[in-house]
């Protein structure tokens, strides 16, 4: 009967249902999306067994700004051989491999180079076959590899007989020993293919790797009952006796820490999603204060109903639960539909982040995401019924019966609670308009940030020519010369270059550099700087200036003195006050690799636009030692056109290499910017609906107060008040709450600014101008709300009122 009771209550009023309904539907829903994002990124990003056992082992030397999960191989021999921390060590280094098959284009792999414990380690289970054996993990062992479940099902048909199946890699017949169960785990998602031996890449040289080079992923499980902590510790102590065993390596001096593989993955978008997940969480606050203020509004109208149910017997303890059954109804019913909601969130959303973040992306309600609705199922119910309630049982039956109570839901008390709702949520909405405005002011500034380079009709893709066909640099560098002269003779090509590294595509080589004549430190203590090898119209393509001397020129080859080009930045800090013109940068383990700056261009910010720009060295690539590049090539059309014209440039060359990672460069500076266009757009949105709920309360709640006043307002007007007198009355009344609302808020936008800051660029927290233009806003909007209530007031019939009371 009281289920029954409670839906007849409820949709009495079906407009008043309706709208309510609505609006908590919108709150949950969003909040429930964005948990579900906040489940798969931050609280279970990876689908390991124990995957909070796993750790990394990061190099960290903030004094030449390396902090990355590198070691060299000197260091992880060390590493793994003594510690006592680690149930099994692994190490993993990055790789491409081109895939050829008959009746198909030859295709490129991501891949990784592993020792046979990383499939262990990992706890990865495979679909067939078998792991690595100790006879395979060593250099120059059998070819075989591991291929991934989607390659096997995409690829080859998801054939049983994969298993012992010998196809091509790299020109090199390679057995298949197994194939990895469906759903690689983040951060290995995108490995395609696995081949053991990690320790010499082709890009490397027997000296550097043994030098001290940085290129290996180290991976380790914590044994049963060892700390994070007591690992640490070991790590920092076998680190400091590397220092002592190998003082003369390259990273002697850097420094070791763990970080878990949940901690690597989370780290760099847990502020972001808190935040975010903080903006829509204000959205539901402020939806369940409407929402209340609704309930207590239509409270007026029930009271007769109540004060009948009191004299009749009902326990006030009854008459709290049955308001607080129809506050679990309505919520159900609107967390309901949120998560309906949800769920069309959540496919814009994947659509979203695999765009902007460059990265398939799976959403869905995982159980931790339901017992979260089940969480706001019971928050929204009491923040909406539980007040209402109270005020309901606490009515005084001869006022009410003797009617002197007409519609004034909880007297005076109910009123100041009604203003105390719209305080709150006019304060809320300012808050989070405030740090949305914020973010939209920061990412404004940064998408306007010049890049130092064009991106107009250019496009890109990545090449590996691969041994042993191009086994040495003369041949790697010959094949690329082809192919650049393929791609000119190409109509629809304006011009085509190479390089090693291209800008925002988060791959850029750095080595250690002495300056000549100067003396010269250990190569330990050596800074860093960037290194693009690149060919002669690489900085026409790309609409790098020159500030001083000259750019690299066909007679630039191997047998030619050594020259490069530095940026202007990194001149204007080594050679303060001089010419750079003629200066020489030493490089190598010795600094016996001597090359004269013949030119200096302008500064390209190659690592993302909120960073400063590097300091960065530019070599010719016919003097370089060859290995992957980025073939880039533009257009006066549309860039996107020149995958086509790349792919077959490649391929007149050589049919058996693939070109992968083909981006145009607006694309690729676009999704470099991904992260932040996401959460400003969010925070866009929270903030828009955060506007429109403290509108619609506001208005509400002025309504509702109007029409109890309408006895006092025909009075006024009997006296012989004007409408734009009582136009007055009730805008005054509004936007005093209103006032006092804006004042909260915007302080606890002051206080609660330094919390953007790490997230703002260019943009300080207490912008007066931020702040001036959100007030200005959130005035007009509340003045609108205000205006239909006071229009409506004003139109009142004085005579007409004063017979009805």
């Amino acid at each position: 009967m009281g289920v029954n009771y409670a839906f007849r209550s409820l949709f009495k009023s079906p407009g008043f249902a309706g709208i309510a309904i609505l609006t908590m539907a919108i709150a949950i829903g969003a909040n429930t999306a964005l948990f579900s994002v906040f489940d798969a990124f931050v609280l279970h990003p990876i689908a390991l067994p124990s995957a909070g056992r796993l750790v990394r082992i990061w190099t960290n030397n903030k004094e030449r700004n390396v902090v990355a999960p590198v070691l060299s191989v000197p260091k992880y021999r060390l590493f793994a051989d003594r510690q006592t921390s680690f149930s099994s060590v692994t190490a993993s280094s990055f790789t491409t491999r081109v895939l050829t098959r008959e009746g198909a284009d030859p295709e490129q792999l991501t891949g990784l180079d592993v020792t046979q414990s990383f499939v262990p380690t990992l706890g990865m289970a495979l679909a067939r076959g078998r792991n690595f054996t100790a006879d395979e993990d060593v250099r120059n062992g059998p070819h075989v590899c591991i291929l991934a479940y989607d390659v096997w099902k995409t690829r080859f048909g998801g054939r049983d007989g994969i298993v012992g199946q010998t196809i091509q890699l790299d020109g090199v017949p390679t057995t298949v020993v197994g194939v990895l169960a469906e759903g690689m785990p983040a951060p290995i998602a995108p490995v395609q293919v696995l081949q053991p031996w990690p320790f010499n890449p082709p890009f490397l040289t027997d000296q550097q790797i043994q030098g001290g080079a940085g290129f290996l992923q180290a991976t380790a499980r914590l044994r049963p009952g060892v700390t994070l902590a007591q690992a640490a510790a070991e790590i920092r102590s076998l680190s400091r006796r590397y220092q002592e065993e190998y003082a003369g390596g390259l990273d002697a001096n850097n420094e070791n820490e763990l970080r878990t593989w949940i901690e690597e993955q989370v780290g760099p978008v847990r502020p972001t999603l808190v935040m975010l997940l903080a903006a829509v969480g204000l959205v539901l606050l402020i939806a369940c204060a409407n929402v209340s203020n609704l309930f207590l509004s239509r409270l007026a109208a029930r009271h007769k109903e109540t004060a009948v149910r009191l004299s009749l017997g009902a326990t006030r303890r009854v008459l709290v639960g049955q308001f607080l059954l129809e506050a679990l109804i309505f919520c159900a019913i609107a967390a309901s539909l949120g998560v309906a909601l949800s769920l069309w969130l959540l496919h814009g959303a994947e659509r979203v982040l695999t765009t902007q973040l460059a990265t398939p992306t799976q959403l869905s309600l995982s159980a931790t995401t339901l017992i979260f609705v089940i969480g706001l199922l019971a928050l929204s119910t009491c923040a909406i019924g539980l007040v209402p309630a109270l005020h309901a049982s606490r009515l005084d039956l001869a006022d009410v019966m003797k009617d002197s109570m007409r519609g004034t839901a909880g007297g005076r008390r109910g009123t100041r609670f009604r203003s105390g709702l719209i305080v709150a949520e006019v304060s809320l909405s300012i808050l989070l308009l405030v740090g949305s405005a914020l973010l939209l002011v920061s990412f404004e500034k940064l998408q306007s940030t010049p890049a130092g380079f064009t991106t107009k009709g250019i496009a890109a893709a990545f090449v590996s020519p691969a041994a042993p066909r191009y086994a040495t640099p003369a041949a790697a560098i010959g094949f690329y010369y082809q192919v650049l002269e393929a791609l000119r003779a190409n109509p629809q090509v304006r011009a085509a270059t190479v390089t090693q590294g291209l800008p925002m595509a988060a791959f850029a080589p750095r080595r250690v550099y002495a300056i000549g004549g100067r003396p010269v430190p250990p190569v330990n203590q050596r800074p860093i700087a960037y290194s693009f090898a690149v060919s002669e119209d690489y900085f026409k393509l790309l609409g790098i200036p020159l500030a001083k001397g000259r750019v690299f020129e066909a007679t630039d080859i191997d047998s030619a003195p050594r020259v490069c080009v530095i940026n202007a930045s990194f001149a204007r800090r080594l050679f303060p006050g001089e010419d750079p013109i003629g200066q020489v940068i030493e490089f190598g383990q010795d600094a016996s690799i001597r090359m004269q700056i013949v030119g200096v261009v302008g500064d390209a910010r190659s690592v993302g636009l909120n960073v400063p720009p590097p300091d960065a060295v530019y070599i010719p690539l016919r003097q370089a030692l060859g290995g992957p590049q980025f073939i880039v090539a533009s257009t006066n059309g549309d860039p996107a056109t020149l995958q086509a014209a790349i792919k077959s440039a490649v391929a007149s060359v050589d049919r058996t290499l693939a070109v992968s990672a083909f981006a145009t460069l607006e694309q690729t500076v676009e999704q470099s910017l991904g992260v932040q266009r996401v959460t400003a757009w969010l925070t866009g949105a929270f903030a828009a609906v955060a506007l429109l709920l403290s509108a619609l309360g506001l208005y509400s709640v002025l309504a509702y107060a109007t029409s109890q006043r309408t006895a006092e307002i025909a009075i006024r007007m009997a006296l012989g008040a004007g409408r734009p007198e009582v136009v007055r009355l009730v805008l005054r009344q509004g936007m005093r709450l209103v006032a006092v609302g804006v004042v909260v808020g915007l302080g606890a936008a002051a206080a609660g600014g330094k919390l953007l800051t790490a997230l703002l660029y260019e943009v300080q927290p207490l912008d007066p101008a931020v702040f001036a233009a959100v007030t200005v806003l959130f005035t007009g909007v509340a003045v609108l709300a205000c205006l239909v209530p006071s229009w409506r007031a004003s139109r009142v019939e004085a005579l007409a009122a004063l017979r009805m009371e």
